[in-house]
């Protein structure tokens, strides 16, 4: 089973991510701040195959976690954010992000790019 790291300070988002995630057969670990990601990214035992990343984290922001996901290597990052602009998206995809999807976002599409990755 593929565990996905979901980082979203949002509860109501990120129970909604973990369940869906899971109804399709994936493992989930929520975090709920930028810090809190780093710190289980830096625990070696995860085994992460994908992380879902909000941009606006409490704590350590969404791009300093994305600057310490690549200086490890290459894990799938989706990010998530409510931060549309086309420089946004473009400065996020240059800075190493795999996909990104503005919110709100529809739960199929979600999990299709999941799959995709």
């Amino acid at each position: 089973m593929q565990k996905i790291l979901i980082v979203e300070d949002d509860t109501n988002i990120n129970n909604l991510l973990q369940e869906a995630l899971s109804k399709e057969g994936y493992s989930c670990e929520q975090a709920f701040s930028g810090t809190e990601a780093k710190l289980l990214l830096n625990m070696q035992k995860h085994g992460y195959a994908l992380v879902l990343l909000d941009l606006m984290l409490p704590g350590i922001s969404g791009e300093a976690v994305l600057e310490e996901i690549r200086k490890k290597g290459n894990l799938p990052v989706i990010v998530l954010t409510a931060k549309d602009s086309l420089d946004e998206k473009v400065e996020v995809l240059t800075s190493g992000a795999d996909d990104y999807i503005p919110k709100p976002f529809r739960m199929m599409e979600l999990i299709s790019r999941v799959r995709a990755l």
